[in-house]
Protein backbone atom coordinates (compact mmCIF):
# COMPACT_ATOMS: atom_id res chain seq x y z
CA UNK A 1 0.00 0.00 0.00
CA UNK A 2 2.94 2.57 1.04
CA UNK A 3 4.86 1.90 -2.66
CA UNK A 4 1.27 2.70 -4.47
CA UNK A 5 0.72 5.82 -2.51
CA UNK A 6 4.76 6.48 -3.31
CA UNK A 7 4.13 6.01 -6.62
CA UNK A 8 1.31 8.31 -6.65
CA UNK A 9 2.98 10.67 -5.19
CA UNK A 10 6.00 10.69 -7.87
CA UNK A 11 3.48 10.96 -10.73
CA UNK A 12 1.86 13.63 -9.12
CA UNK A 13 5.18 15.52 -8.71
CA UNK A 14 6.34 14.94 -12.19
CA UNK A 15 2.86 16.00 -13.37
CA UNK A 16 3.78 19.24 -11.58
CA UNK A 17 6.88 20.04 -12.38
CA UNK A 18 6.01 19.34 -16.61
CA UNK A 19 3.30 22.17 -15.99
CA UNK A 20 5.82 24.33 -14.78
CA UNK A 21 7.02 27.17 -17.04
CA UNK A 22 10.31 26.55 -18.54
CA UNK A 23 13.09 29.25 -17.76
CA UNK A 24 15.79 29.65 -14.74
CA UNK A 25 13.88 32.44 -13.90
CA UNK A 26 10.42 33.03 -11.73
CA UNK A 27 8.18 35.28 -14.07
CA UNK A 28 6.31 37.13 -10.93
CA UNK A 29 4.91 40.34 -10.56
CA UNK A 30 7.75 42.14 -8.37
CA UNK A 31 9.91 39.71 -8.56
CA UNK A 32 13.14 40.63 -9.98
CA UNK A 33 12.78 40.24 -13.89
CA UNK A 34 15.48 38.40 -15.86
CA UNK A 35 18.49 39.85 -17.07
CA UNK A 36 18.53 41.36 -20.46
CA UNK A 37 22.47 40.07 -21.84
CA UNK A 38 23.60 40.86 -24.55
CA UNK A 39 25.26 38.61 -27.06
CA UNK A 40 29.22 39.33 -27.88
CA UNK A 41 28.01 39.65 -31.85
CA UNK A 42 25.07 42.02 -30.58
CA UNK A 43 24.72 45.47 -31.99
CA UNK A 44 24.51 47.30 -29.12
CA UNK A 45 27.50 47.43 -26.67
CA UNK A 46 25.16 47.63 -23.57
CA UNK A 47 21.81 48.80 -22.31
CA UNK A 48 22.77 51.84 -20.90
CA UNK A 49 20.09 53.99 -22.17
CA UNK A 50 17.34 51.63 -20.00
CA UNK A 51 19.23 52.12 -16.44
CA UNK A 52 16.75 53.76 -14.78
CA UNK A 53 13.73 53.96 -16.92
CA UNK A 54 10.57 52.13 -17.12
CA UNK A 55 11.05 49.37 -20.09
CA UNK A 56 8.59 47.86 -22.02
CA UNK A 57 9.86 44.34 -23.83
CA UNK A 58 7.82 42.88 -26.50
CA UNK A 59 8.92 39.76 -28.14
CA UNK A 60 7.54 39.08 -31.34
CA UNK A 61 8.03 37.32 -34.40
CA UNK A 62 7.09 38.33 -38.18
CA UNK A 63 5.06 34.93 -38.71
CA UNK A 64 2.69 35.83 -36.40
CA UNK A 65 -0.16 38.20 -37.09
CA UNK A 66 -0.94 38.88 -33.47
CA UNK A 67 2.66 39.24 -32.32
CA UNK A 68 3.07 41.80 -35.03
CA UNK A 69 0.31 43.62 -33.69
CA UNK A 70 0.74 43.93 -30.12
CA UNK A 71 4.36 45.21 -31.12
CA UNK A 72 2.94 48.19 -33.25
CA UNK A 73 0.35 48.61 -30.17
CA UNK A 74 2.80 48.84 -27.53
CA UNK A 75 5.17 51.09 -29.60
CA UNK A 76 1.81 53.64 -30.45
CA UNK A 77 1.12 53.33 -26.69
CA UNK A 78 4.56 54.36 -25.83
CA UNK A 79 5.42 57.04 -28.36
CA UNK A 80 2.10 58.72 -27.37
CA UNK A 81 3.60 59.49 -23.85
CA UNK A 82 4.93 62.24 -23.19
CA UNK A 83 7.45 61.37 -21.16
CA UNK A 84 11.14 60.52 -20.26
CA UNK A 85 10.14 57.68 -17.86
CA UNK A 86 10.15 55.02 -20.18
CA UNK A 87 11.64 52.72 -22.78
CA UNK A 88 9.72 50.43 -25.43
CA UNK A 89 12.43 47.81 -27.00
CA UNK A 90 11.14 45.48 -29.50
CA UNK A 91 12.64 42.30 -29.63
CA UNK A 92 12.40 39.79 -33.07
CA UNK A 93 12.20 36.15 -32.57
CA UNK A 94 12.01 34.96 -36.20
CA UNK A 95 14.98 34.31 -38.13
CA UNK A 96 14.54 36.58 -40.84
CA UNK A 97 16.27 39.68 -40.06
CA UNK A 98 15.22 41.22 -43.44
CA UNK A 99 11.92 40.23 -43.01
CA UNK A 100 11.65 41.84 -39.87
CA UNK A 101 12.87 45.03 -40.98
CA UNK A 102 10.62 45.37 -43.54
CA UNK A 103 7.85 44.96 -41.09
CA UNK A 104 9.07 47.10 -38.53
CA UNK A 105 9.34 50.02 -41.57
CA UNK A 106 6.07 49.38 -42.98
CA UNK A 107 4.96 49.53 -39.48
CA UNK A 108 6.39 53.05 -39.00
CA UNK A 109 7.61 52.54 -35.78
CA UNK A 110 8.60 55.77 -33.46
CA UNK A 111 11.69 56.82 -33.52
CA UNK A 112 11.70 56.13 -29.61
CA UNK A 113 11.88 52.11 -30.69
CA UNK A 114 14.59 50.45 -29.69
CA UNK A 115 14.32 47.44 -32.09
CA UNK A 116 16.74 43.92 -31.28
CA UNK A 117 16.78 40.50 -32.61
CA UNK A 118 17.03 37.63 -30.14
CA UNK A 119 19.88 36.94 -31.44
CA UNK A 120 21.25 40.70 -29.92
CA UNK A 121 20.69 38.49 -26.39
CA UNK A 122 22.48 35.75 -24.79
CA UNK A 123 20.42 32.03 -25.36
CA UNK A 124 19.27 32.45 -21.65
CA UNK A 125 17.48 35.29 -22.18
CA UNK A 126 14.88 33.75 -24.44
CA UNK A 127 15.04 30.47 -21.78
CA UNK A 128 14.37 33.31 -18.85
CA UNK A 129 11.37 35.14 -20.40
CA UNK A 130 10.26 31.98 -21.40
CA UNK A 131 10.01 32.76 -25.25
CA UNK A 132 8.91 30.01 -27.43
CA UNK A 133 7.70 31.74 -30.45
CA UNK A 134 7.44 35.51 -29.81
CA UNK A 135 4.26 37.34 -29.03
CA UNK A 136 4.78 37.72 -24.75
CA UNK A 137 5.47 40.87 -23.62
CA UNK A 138 6.57 42.54 -20.14
CA UNK A 139 7.25 46.33 -18.31
CA UNK A 140 9.84 46.09 -15.81
CA UNK A 141 10.37 48.84 -13.54
CA UNK A 142 13.29 51.62 -12.99
CA UNK A 143 15.18 48.80 -10.42
CA UNK A 144 14.46 45.88 -12.26
CA UNK A 145 11.57 44.55 -10.91
CA UNK A 146 8.74 43.18 -13.53
CA UNK A 147 5.52 45.18 -12.96
CA UNK A 148 3.47 43.93 -15.73
CA UNK A 149 3.21 40.63 -18.11
CA UNK A 150 1.07 41.32 -21.20
CA UNK A 151 0.76 44.87 -20.13
CA UNK A 152 -2.27 46.93 -21.74
CA UNK A 153 -2.44 50.94 -22.32
CA UNK A 154 -4.20 51.26 -18.91
CA UNK A 155 -1.70 49.21 -17.11
CA UNK A 156 1.52 51.28 -18.31
CA UNK A 157 -0.22 54.56 -17.87
CA UNK A 158 -1.48 53.74 -14.54
CA UNK A 159 2.34 52.44 -13.61
CA UNK A 160 3.94 55.44 -15.10
CA UNK A 161 0.94 57.84 -13.87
Amino acid sequence: MKTKYLFLSFVFAAFLSSSMPMGSHSLEIGKEAPSLTLSSDSRLNNLSDLDGKYVVINFWNPNDPTSRINNRRLADITSNLNSSKEKFVSVCTGENDALANEIMKVDNLSDKTISLSIKDFTPQVAKDFQINTGNRSFMIDPFGNLVSISPTEDAINSILS
